[in-house]
Order: structure tokens, then C-alpha cells, then sequence
């Protein structure tokens, strides 16, 4: 199972979502692999007491449908992305047209930023290309230290690299990246800076109610 997961921050005393997930008929629409129900968005809201239009900012990772579809739901809200990476969505390549439902930013309130920057108070966000152009890590500090949610494709085993190889490569690069080099250097780069690595798409993730950071 590949979890599809949005994850909640209060910072700054604004409500912010990094990333918004799919709902399963989003996903069962543009991957065949089809899905499993877990929970829905609103659901999902719910436990933490909000509701989509209690939103103020979504951080967008990066715009691949499964990251980005309920945006749509949170009509109050600014989706913060890479410049590089809405440049991209707007136009991809043929390889790629299938991960950018262009029907799924229509009404979008997009904000720009280029490179690393603090968004709000304790949390920032870190360019991590190679998964796609514009892949952005989310660091949010807390008192057991930067937690890094990667932005890019991955799960614990890319990080979980046996002893005999390390020297060589430190990480496993994502598997699905529109440049590998550049998904390898992100990766090491992310596991350096992290204090706290949350893999965007790691199983226990599914079932897990709260980080424990």
C-alpha cells in the first residue's frame, strides 16, 4: 500500500495542510493500479476539528494529482508551490501529462515561491527536485527538531540502505523522478538536514493519527 496523505500544522496560528491528498474516485480516475478507502478528507479534518475552508495555506510538494486534488476543497486557501514546478504542470512533458490533470487547478489561488523560504513561524520550504522540477521539502520545527516531510516519492527503505553500501550510496533515489540525478542529491541533501524524516508515501503512515515529533 502507497498512502496518499495530507498532513496538518497549526503555525503561526494559521491552519496549513501540507499537501491535501486524493479522494480514492480521484485516484481510481488517472492510476490503474486502483485503491484502497482509508478515510476521507473531510474525515480526516474532522478529528482535528476543522473543515476545508478552515484552511489559510496549502504547501503543495509538488502538483502530481494524488498530492493536489482536494485543494479544490479549501476555498479559502493560498497553495503555496515552486515557481519551477506550476511552470511544469502548466505544460509537461508527454511522459508525465498523465500526473497533471490540468481540470484539477482550476479556481486555485497559487503563490509563488522560488527556492528555500520561510512561510510562516517555524516552518519553511526546501527545493527537492527530481521527483519532478519543482519538488519542495517542508521543514516544520519542533522540540525534537526539524522534521523534514521529503516532498519526493519515497518510503523508509529509501533511506534504510544496507551498511556494505553506504559509502557508495548513502540512499536509494526515488523511484519515479524526472531527473535521477538530481532525485539522489535532493534525497541526501533532505536526510542531512532532517532531524525528524517523514518519507511522503511510508505505509504506517495510512493508519498513524499523529507524528511523534
Amino acid at each position: 500500500m502507497v498512502p496518499t496523505v495530507a498532513w496538518y500544522v497549526n503555525a503561526g496560528g494559521k491552519d496549513v495542510l501540507i499537501d491535501t491528498g486524493a479522494a480514492r474516485e480521484t485516484i481510481d480516475t488517472y492510476w490503474s493500479g486502483g485503491s484502497e478507502h482509508v478515510q476521507t478528507f473531510e474525515q480526516g479534518l474532522r478529528k482535528l476539528g476543522k473543515n476545508p475552508e478552515d484552511i489559510d495555506y496549502i504547501i503543495a510538494t509538488h502538483l502530481h494529482f494524488d498530492h493536489i486534488a482536494n485543494a479544490r476543497l479549501c476555498k479559502n486557501a493560498k497553495v503555496i508551490r515552486q515557481e519551477a514546478e506550476l511552470k511544469f504542470a502548466r505544460s509537461p512533458h508527454p511522459l508525465c501529462v498523465g500526473l497533471y490533470p490540468q481540470e484539477l487547478y482550476a479556481g486555485l489561488q497559487f503563490g509563488t515561491v522560488t527556492g528555500e523560504r520561510d512561510i510562516l513561524p517555524g516552518i519553511r520550504v526546501i527545493p527537492a527536485p527530481g521527483h519532478s522540477p519543482g519538488t519542495q521539502a517542508v521543514g516544520v520545527e519542533t522540540d525534537k527538531g526539524l522534521a523534514v516531510l521529503s516532498g519526493f516519492c519515497c518510503t523508509n527503505a529509501n533511506f534504510d540502505v544496507p551498511d556494505g553500501i553506504k559509502a557508495f550510496w548513502p540512499i536509494y533515489a526515488p523511484g519515479i523522478h524526472t531527473d535521477a540525478l538530481a532525485a539522489f542529491d535532493s534525497a541526501v541533501r533532505i536526510k542531512e538536514q532532517a532531524d525528524i524524516l517523514i518519507p511522503m508515501h511510508e505505509e504506517k503512515f495510512a493508519t498513524m493519527e499523529k507524528i511523534p515529533a
